[in-house]
């Protein structure tokens, strides 16, 4: 068996440390640039950008939508830009001037449980859900005091009153402004999807109206943070509500990014 010498050794040390470091700055610097071209398109609001930012600086360590090692030699080359793409999913950008669209697939557990239940929210903070079982996600139910019937038709109201061209919150804040659609509308149960401009992320949004109150659910499909956009659209329907005399305890919920 044939040893290296200390100073054959060292040489080999090096020259494959030197490569290793070649392959890192590579993945980086391909990193750095695809998610900069992400930024260009989008036009992000500062917000987001920072959020981008974020991202690039973690990508030596740990990307949260994929793995990305700094060791991670010519592999990491590789999943270091899949890593890039992913951060796509991570940003909920508000206006769109590119014609991509990633809408997701629709989840297959839709719909009222038979405790008139929802679906609950998952580890990620762009869901609310009257069936949450973590505060972080929970939010309450609304109340009404006059007859289901009404109380569906006052629902009805309002959801066909959200803007088909989104909310403008702000100069830079655009919500849904890719537009929305009904997808069913069973007697006291309504199903809606509302889609952003920019990308076309969907999220699925259900109401289920009971004896004197409204279980709901609004869900981004993809991602992790929505900049808020499932508090803001709620926020919309329970004013809307209350000025028709309803009950919206825990309103106006929170819009932070991470809650």
């Amino acid at each position: 068996m044939t040893h290296l010498q200390p100073m054959e050794y060292h040489a080999f040390h090096s020259t494959s440390s030197s490569k290793s470091n070649r392959w890192i700055v590579a993945s980086l610097a391909a990193n750095v640039a695809l998610v900069g071209t992400i930024l260009y398109i989008s036009s992000s609001s500062e917000q987001q950008a920072a959020s981008l930012g974020a991202a690039v600086k973690s990508l030596p360590q740990c990307s949260r939508a994929v793995n990305v090692h700094a060791a991670g030699g010519r592999r990491g080359f590789v999943t270091g830009g899949l890593g890039a793409v992913a951060l796509m999913g991570m940003v909920r950008p508000q206006e769109s001037k590119a014609g991509l669209k990633f809408p997701g697939t629709m989840p297959s557990d839709l719909g009222v449980r038979g405790d008139g239940s929802l679906k609950t929210c998952p580890s990620t903070s762009n869901c609310w859900s009257t069936s949450a079982t973590d505060a972080s996600h929970k939010s309450q139910p609304f109340s009404f005091s006059k007859s289901t019937s009404e109380a569906v038709e006052d629902l009805k109201e309002v959801l066909n009153s959200y803007p088909k061209e989104g909310q403008q919150i702000d100069e830079k804040t655009l919500v849904d402004g890719g537009g929305w659609r009904m997808i069913k509308n069973n007697g006291g149960y309504f199903q809606l999807e509302y889609e952003s401009k920019k990308f076309g992320f969907v999220d699925d949004v259900e109401f289920n109206v009971e004896d004197g109150k409204v279980q709901y659910r609004s869900a981004s499909r993809q991602g992790d943070s929505d900049f808020g956009v499932n508090a803001y659209r709620l926020n919309f329907i329970a004013d809307g509500l209350k000025k028709k005399g309803w009950s919206t305890p825990g309103f106006p919920l929170t819009t932070a990014a991470q809650r």
